[in-house]
Order: structure tokens, then sequence, then C-alpha cells
């Protein structure tokens, strides 16, 4: 992050001479950064929830870094966000994931600008599913899926891609209801 011209020309020729490549440059979005959970397919696909990346005070400042992923459970709090602002986000990511033609199941990663509008950062085709350790088995459980079941939902909605069910997926989504 750079606060001045000076700094930026000075950062982006050392990217340049070190990657030999365009530099890209953006905004910083000093808000509030949230995933989002998608399952499903087509018009079956829902929101699954919405969590709030909260960095705790001896993280790596300003962002959600790989650092602080590897050491999430002592550098992050994740917290199941219900308001307006992270429902925009649930609302953009749902329109990001089809525009995207994701299947199944993904993770869609947005930060907020300093007016609380989430921007769209990234999306997550592939997941990750640590049942301790990956965003989108946390936010399910902040809402209530347990990780069996949330396996059990991208397999079913794998499955019915094919025209296929599993036997008994029925029964689960009856008691779910």
């Amino acid at each position: 992050m750079v606060h001045s011209p000076q700094e930026l020309a000075a950062a982006a020729a050392k990217l340049l001479k070190r990657y030999n490549q365009p530099v890209l440059v953006e905004t910083y979005l000093p808000g509030r950064e949230f995933t989002v959970g998608i399952v499903g397919n087509g018009k079956d696909a829902t929101v699954l929830g919405v969590c709030e990346i909260l960095l705790k005070e001896d993280a790596e400042a300003n962002v959600y870094s790989l650092h602080n992923k590897e050491r999430c459970e002592e550098l992050v709090i994740y917290a199941r966000a219900d308001d307006g602002e992270a429902w925009a986000a649930g609302r953009q990511a749902l329109a990001a994931y089809h525009a995207l033609e994701c299947r199944d199941a993904a993770r869609i990663d947005f930060r907020s600008d300093a007016f609380g509008e989430p921007y769209f950062l990234e999306a997550n085709p592939l997941a990750g599913l640590h049942p301790h350790h990956s965003d989108l088995p946390i936010l399910a459980a902040q809402n209530g899926v347990p990780y069996v079941e949330l396996i059990g939902m991208i397999l079913d909605a794998g499955l019915a891609r094919y025209g296929l069910a599993r036997p008994g997926a029925g029964v689960q989504e009856r008691r779910r209801a």
C-alpha cells in the first residue's frame, strides 16, 4: 500500500524490475471484508451465508493475506454478517457466481469502499473444504449447516447437473425444512 505519488512510482518500479511484467494498480478499499458461500446451480444456486473477515491486532495489517489465512486460528475472527452491507455482498456474489458460470459451490470475496459499497475481489470456484480451517465450511457452520451436510449439498448440486441424486438425499432435505 502506498500513500503518495512518489511511493507509487517507487513501488511500481521495484515490481516492474522484479517481475518484468505490467503492474496492476488498484484503489485501496478501506471497508469491511466479506466472503460469501454459494451452493447450487442455475436458478437453484443460493447464498449459504456471508462471513465478515476481521483481523486481530497481531495479524498482517489491512489484508486477508496468505500469512493471515494460514494462521487464521490465532490471527482472524470469522463473524457471521447479516446486515444490509453484508447482504449487498451476498446479492452481488450470486450475480458474479452466475456471470462466471460457477458450478456446485464457490466462495466469492468482497471488500467495501469507504461508503459501505461492496466490491468484487475474487471468485474461488474450488473453495477449500477443510472442516475447521477453510472459509466455506466455517461460514456454513455459522449459518447452521454442519460440515457433512455442506459436503452433501455440494455433492447433490453436482449430481443434479447430470440428472442424478444420492439415495436418501431427499430425506435429509425434508428434515432440514
